[in-house]
């Protein structure tokens, strides 16, 4: 198992073609509330229980990490890595990226 990379698009291609992904920000509170993707599910790493989290989620599930710029999303990925989960994705550049993309936001939630 590895932890895969890729583009903010080409998760939002993916979503669109498959009717829905999980997406997980791991952005705190605040900075998901500022701005965040409308197809994202906050779990802020900083109180993040990967225990917590793996029981309500199947481990075969494609999981799509993101957060400001990818470092706290590919940390998170490596605990879901290490709990199990098989098909993680870190999305590249991350929140920076997929406003700059162009790609749909919600701000101030």
């Amino acid at each position: 198992m590895s932890i895969k990379t890729i583009t903010p698009e080409d998760v939002f291609r993916l979503n669109q073609e498959s009717g829905g992904i999980t997406i997980i920000d791991v952005r705190e509170k605040d900075e998901f509330a500022e701005v965040s993707s409308p197809l994202a599910e906050n779990y802020p790493l900083s109180t993040f229980v990967v225990g917590s989290f793996a029981k309500k989620r199947d481990k075969k599930t494609q999981l799509f990490m993101l957060c400001r710029s990818g470092k706290r999303s590919l940390k998170a990925s490596q605990l879901l890595e290490s709990a199990g989960f098989e098909s993680i994705y870190n999305v590249e550049g991350g929140m920076m990226t997929w406003e700059t993309s162009g790609l749909p936001v919600v701000r101030n939630k």
